[in-house]
């Protein structure tokens, strides 16, 4: 049988691009809290052959985790936990809703879940004695501040801190863990955020421009750094947290354009995005 590596918030975006890298070369278990998406997900998957179970449970709850186990040991030995599901939030510090329900949620699913997530895997793969790999989705908003992301952010550095944890403390027995920390990537909720916006296309204009590499990733990218950190490829790399990003990290604000360059690849000179006409 082949390797079994659980993937959670696998019913769209990230973890949806994530689970049909993943499913050339291992059987996986799929996690969400949304059934009718991510079973749509796992019937696509299995229709080109993959080995795929499903589990509907919210990742707050250490439950849902536990299923997990328990289904990726009726289709093999789990070596690999991916911890993707995560939500946003919008919360101006001098004006958190007193209602804190909204609040506690991002908390509850992005960092306590991705705690759930990493006990149950790192108990995993002490009892089955197995050199298991974890991955998970941070965000370069661990690392940088952004207006009204508070909550937010201090969500993904916790999970940026819990894998150095994991990886340090479990690395004697041949247990890593790493994070991605993705920038702008075109996904369901980003789509959607563009519609909510007050000035959709000037919104996803400030991404592309503020991007060095001057686009929004693709779900698909992602998932090709995630599967490397969970193959045995990425063997001797642990602890880590990798921006895939496409430069904005790096970045000192909006780079100035050399002008010549800038005409000889037909760009906007003050943008960077490429001219219309071209």
């Amino acid at each position: 049988m082949q390797p079994v590596v659980v993937i959670t918030g696998a019913a769209s975006g990230i973890g949806k691009g994530i689970a049909k890298k993943m499913a050339n070369g291992y059987s996986l278990v799929l996690v969400d809290v949304n059934s009718i998406s991510l079973n749509a997900v796992a019937e696509e998957l299995r229709n080109e052959g993959a080995v795929v179970s499903v589990v509907v449970g919210d990742v707050s709850l250490r439950e849902t985790h536990k299923k997990s186990v328990a289904e990726a040991s009726k289709i093999g030995t789990l070596t690999g936990w991916v911890n993707c599901a995560g939500i946003s939030g919008v919360f101006p510090l001098h004006a958190l809703p007193e209602n804190q329900t909204d609040v506690m949620k991002v908390l509850e699913v992005n960092q306590i879940g991705t705690l759930w997530g990493c006990a149950e895997a790192i108990k995993s793969f002490i009892d089955s004695k197995v050199n298991g790999s974890i991955v998970n989705i941070s965000s370069i908003h661990g690392r940088r501040a952004y207006l009204d992301h508070a909550v937010y952010e201090m969500t993904k550095a916790a999970i940026d801190a819990l894998t150095r944890n994991a990886a340090v403390v479990y690395g004697p027995y041949g247990i890593r863990a790493n994070s991605v920390a993705p920038g702008a990537v075109m996904s369901e909720a980003m789509e959607q955020s563009f519609v909510d916006a007050p000035d959709p296309k000037g919104r996803r204009q400030w991404l592309e421009m503020t991007t060095p590499l001057k686009r929004i990733g693709q779900t698909s990218e992602i998932a090709e750094v995630v599967e490397f950190l969970i193959s045995p490829r990425s063997s001797y790399l642990t602890g880590q947290s990798i921006c895939v990003d496409g430069g904005w990290a790096a970045s000192l604000g909006v780079s100035e354009l050399d002008q010549d360059l800038a005409l000889k690849y037909g760009l906007n000179e003050k943008t960077g995005l490429p001219n219309k006409n071209d």
